[in-house]
């Protein structure tokens, strides 16, 4: 790496600073027109940047650098990561400061597009508190991103969000929609009654609390018959792409309540009969991976045809806790993959000397007791 062993010197004649290096055997010229001392800094700047090797523009504008960092994490992370940021630039950052330079930027311009977000959401209903958050979020990324690149020596400390952004309301199902999902296997499909093709996954998800990726992501394996052991080792995205799950302690093992063995078992007599033959525990129709999107629209129509409470598939997981929160919460985590202080599927395939085993037992009770109920 080349260092600069001179200065950059007023010209009279030309009204501005200069500084002439050389890197590689290239010569280069460097200049700025603000007078005093500050004019000197740029443009000593302008040149340590080159000999650097940083390459972008120093008055470069907001809305050019965002797709390049855009254009990075399209390099290094998933689709459904990446995604946010191109989304939050083009909703909410284009239409506050999309022009303006990057080395310009104020912690106040970026609480300006927050509240731009909160004031002005993208669609019917108004910004969660959790959307406006990892809106924030990108704008902190953004910054360090400019950072990195010695574009803005900005780090922001108190960026806030609104304090009446709606919070997030968890639903569940009720003991009476439980005992509907547990007794009906009926869906409406062109005005006629048939079988719901993933009735069985509904209720997998409410007795484990699996997410709607871990689910779909099963593979016939991932369910031992003779332990009843459950391995989950990645889901599927949005995108239909495998991932390594939510978290780190998304991969893990656990023993399977009795109930959602019956239910793994009446699936795979189903795609028997089907003449299904899949990988995959729940696949579509077709044996292909289910589509979080089709399951959605599924979901849909079998709770509206059974009266069902209008929670979404993702909720049938909230189910889950809501119907075990009696239970040992280090044991429902150990199923659920909540925890960020639980291990790790290599430490836990062991069953925690009879813990899954016992956690397994305690939530069969907790679901066989609402499903025994009179109405």
């Amino acid at each position: 790496m080349s260092k600069r062993i001179n200065t950059a010197v007023w010209l009279d004649k030309y009204q501005r600073w200069q500084i002439k290096v050389r890197k590689d055997g290239q010569r280069k010229t460097f200049t700025s027109p603000t007078p005093g001392r500050k004019g000197q800094r740029e443009c000593n700047k302008k040149a340590d940047d080159w000999l650097d090797g940083v390459t972008i523009d120093p008055n470069i504008k907001v809305g050019k650098l965002w797709d390049k960092m855009v254009d990075e994490l399209k390099r290094t992370t998933s689709e459904g990561h990446w995604s946010h940021y191109e989304q939050y630039g083009r909703n909410y950052v284009s239409k506050v400061i999309w022009h303006r330079k990057v080395s310009s930027l104020r912690e106040q311009d970026l609480q300006d597009v927050i509240n731009y977000a909160y004031k002005n959401p993208v669609g019917k209903k108004p910004l969660s508190q959790r959307m406006l958050v990892n809106i924030k979020s990108s704008l902190t990324s953004f910054v360090k991103y400019a950072r990195r690149n010695a574009l803005t020596t900005l780090r922001p400390e108190f960026l806030r969000i609104p304090n009446d952004a709606p919070r997030p309301n968890k639903r569940t199902l009720q003991p009476e929609d439980i005992r509907k999902l547990f007794s009906s296997d009926k869906t409406v499909f062109r005005n006629k009654e048939v079988l719901e093709w993933y009735i069985h996954a509904y209720r997998f998800a409410a007795i484990t609390g699996l997410r709607p990726g871990e689910l779909y992501g099963l593979k016939r394996g991932s369910v031992d018959l003779k332990t009843g052991i459950c391995k989950i080792t990645g889901a599927i995205n949005a995108y239909g792409k495998h991932t390594h799950g939510k978290n780190d302690n998304a991969i893990r093992s656990f023993d399977l309540p009795d109930l959602a063995m019956q239910e793994v078992r009446a699936q795979l007599a189903m795609l028997k009969s089907a003449g299904i033959i899949s990988p995959y525990l729940f696949p579509e129709p077709d044996g292909n991976i289910t589509r979080q999107v089709v399951a959605r629209k599924r979901w849909v129509r079998y709770r509206q045809h059974n009266d069902i409470a209008d929670i979404s598939p993702y909720e049938l997981r909230h189910t889950f806790f809501s119907t075990t929160k009696a239970l040992p919460e280090e044991l429902v985590k150990m199923i659920g993959g909540h925890s960020k202080d639980f291990d790790t599927f290599g430490t836990y395939g062991h069953s925690l000397d009879g813990e899954s085993a016992r956690a397994a037992q305690l939530v069969n009770s907790a679901f066989a007791e609402i499903l025994s109920a009179d109405d």
